[in-house]
């Protein structure tokens, strides 16, 4: 079949905060003078900023050997410009007192067929879980750590990354903020959003090469293929594990269990083929196969850093920010890391009926959960059957539920 990306490139989005010495965030207006000074100094750069962060955009490249050059080259750029300020980066899925997420939102192209596009986003969809397992890095999230790897992924990145629906493409619209979504609206791309923001310049580029080779890979063996209810069902319910236990989940996959580290090996092996076209291999992903083969992710080496604080969050966003001066502070601190176990996942179920407490309303529900409103309407259905939720009105007429153990 033909690839449906003439000719294949690469790009992304990649937000960081800049922080002051003392952790505070830096004004947004002061972040937008050094986006300035940076396209100054960087013709072919369009960094910019988004509430507060500092975007780095690096454009359409070709090849890898570019896309590190280019990569390198404005990481060292902003590092002289933030020095001369004495400012630092915080490169994590999620500033820890701030609502808004940080993202690294990886665009795979050339694509200009809107029926193309939407064939490599709906079948990307099984493939989103584990990219999120393995880009997990928001564990410590508006005052909230213990529970998750990627709070972002799990909050749907307040709105901006949320679980991805299956669309005909006779039927579908321009889309903004799925997991994965086609951008010909705004650029000849298809997007993954569900990335947390990430920790080191070399993890973006490899970490681009395999969405690049993953999405070339589906344009040719499995752009077309229709999904039942139950495989997206599994789809959800794999999100939900991977922003739980990132690298540690073990997914449902063609009706089996499988753990990421499984799957993940087998989706660098089958990106292969598109990261050849871009000048790469399995081999240029030194440091996503060691992730994979400890089930060592971002959010694991914030957590170590977190734990060395003792849980005080002020301190470990200090702390973080300075220990990652040094550029490959991630690849060091993954080189001395344990192997982790698989762990086995709780029922998810379990954990969305505990967030129902008092006439909890059914809209907020959304937010506990990635499941469709129909497989929500499901489970709900199925507690109020077996006698653990009462099921109410308000006075408007919304659903609203109750735990019986709470009445």
């Amino acid at each position: 079949m033909k690839a449906h990306f003439e000719p294949l490139t690469v790009g992304y989005d990649w937000e960081m905060a800049v922080l002051r010495e003392s952790g505070e965030n830096v004004a947004e207006k002061d972040v937008e003078a050094l986006s300035d000074e940076l396209r100054a100094r960087l013709p072919w750069a369009e960094p910019g900023t988004d509430l507060e962060l500092i975007e780095s955009r690096i454009g359409s490249v070709r090849s890898f050997g570019e896309l590190l050059r280019k990569s390198e080259r404005f990481d060292s750029e902003l590092r002289k410009a933030l020095s001369k300020r004495k400012w630092v980066l915080l490169r994590a899925g999620s500033r820890p007192f701030e609502r808004e997420p940080v993202g690294a939102h990886i665009h795979v192209g050339t694509v200009r067929d809107w029926t193309a596009a939407i064939q490599v986003q709906n079948a990307m969809a099984p493939y989103v879980a584990p990219l999120a397992a393995l880009m997990a890095n928001s564990p410590i999230y508006r005052g909230r750590t213990g529970d998750y790897k990627s709070y972002r992924v799990a909050s749907f990145a307040e709105w901006c990354s949320v679980p991805q629906p299956l669309v005909h493409p006779a039927f579908s619209q321009p889309d903004w903020g799925s997991d994965v979504c086609a951008k010909l609206a705004w650029g000849s791309t298809v997007e993954l959003r569900v990335g947390d923001g990430v920790s080191s310049t070399r993890l973006m580029c490899e970490l681009v090469m395999l969405v690049a080779g993953m999405m070339h890979h589906v344009s040719i063996h499995e752009a077309g293929r229709q999904l039942t209810e139950e495989e997206y069902h599994a789809i959800m319910i794999n999100r939900w594990r991977a922003s739980k236990y990132g690298l540690q989940a073990a997914f449902i996959w063609n009706g089996e269990v499988v753990p990421a580290q499984t799957l993940l090996t087998r989706m660098v092996e089958m990106a292969q083929d598109g990261m050849v076209l871009l000048g790469a291999s399995s081999a240029d992903l030194a440091v996503v196969r060691k992730m994979i083969r400890k089930r060592q992710t971002q959010a694991d080496f914030q957590l170590a850093v977190f734990a060395k604080e003792r849980g005080d969050a002020h301190r470990y966003t200090r702390t973080i920010a300075n220990i990652q001066r040094d550029p490959a502070a991630f690849e060091k601190y993954l080189t001395r890391a344990p192997v982790l176990p698989v762990v086995e996942a709780e029922d998810y179920r379990e954990e969305l009926l505990g967030s129902i407490e008092v006439e909890t309303p059914y809209p907020v529900l959304f937010r506990q959960t990635p499941l469709s409103p129909a497989q929500l309407d499901d489970v709900l259905a199925g507690f109020v059957r077996e006698g653990r939720l009462a099921e109410g009105r308000d006075r408007l007429g919304v659903r609203i539920y109750t735990r019986t153990d709470l009445a």
